[in-house]
This record gives structure tokens, C-alpha cells and sequence, in this order.
């Protein structure tokens, strides 16, 4: 009789044991741009022409010319090619203006997501 408790005993521990391992269904880490948090945020302000550039752990940003963003990162902030912008905008902004600017950082090395604001 004790051998059949100690082998049962035996067995249901090996079970639970066996459930505590990591789970098949844990989601991994996308390594898409859109899925990763900005590094730097650029919004383009439709009313004055200008955008506004701040790094992910600033509050506020700089406000330059949008022809000058890629200069900005690079020299100024120096953020490295491959980091990841988020481009916002402010009022209505023309399409043309807002494909120079994803333009300008993609030719530069930098992932843009796009995000309605």
C-alpha cells in the first residue's frame, strides 16, 4: 500500500512540477518600428511650418524648420541612425510637408511610426 501512495505521490509531483514551466502562449517582443517605443518624437505643426523635436524622456521639445529635423537628431541631439521617430502633427498639415519629413528621416537611417494626434 505504501508503494502505490509514494509512486502516485511521486507522479502528481512530477505533473505540477512539469506546469510551472514558462507558458507556450507568452507573447514575444515584435521588433517592428510601430510596436517599439519612439526614441525621438517629431511633430509637425501645420500652422506655423515648423516641427517640434524631443527625445522620448524630454517634456518639451525644440522647435526648428522641418527641413532641418535630420540635421537636428544627428548633430545636435545625437540620436543614432536605426532609432525609431514618431511623427505627430498639429492642425492640418500638408501631405507634401509630412512625406519630405518621412522622407528626410528615412533616407537617414531613421524608423518612422505614424501616429494620429
Amino acid at each position: 500500500m505504501i508503494g502505490r501512495r509514494a509512486t502516485f505521490s511521486c507522479a502528481m509531483g512530477c505533473v505540477l512540477l512539469a506546469g510551472c514551466g514558462p507558458s507556450t502562449d507568452v507573447p514575444t517582443p515584435a521588433s517592428d518600428a510601430n510596436t517599439k517605443k519612439a526614441d525621438v518624437t517629431v511633430t509637425l505643426d501645420g500652422v506655423h511650418h515648423t516641427c517640434i523635436v524631443a527625445l522620448s524622456r524630454e517634456a518639451q521639445g525644440s522647435t526648428i524648420s522641418c527641413g532641418d529635423v535630420v540635421a537636428f537628431l544627428k548633430d545636435e541631439l545625437r540620436v543614432p541612425s536605426g532609432a525609431v521617430c514618431d511623427i505627430r502633427t498639429i492642425a492640418e498639415v500638408s501631405e507634401a510637408e509630412l512625406a519630405a519629413v518621412a522622407a528626410n528621416l528615412k533616407s537617414a537611417g531613421y524608423r518612422s511610426q505614424a501616429s494620429e494626434h
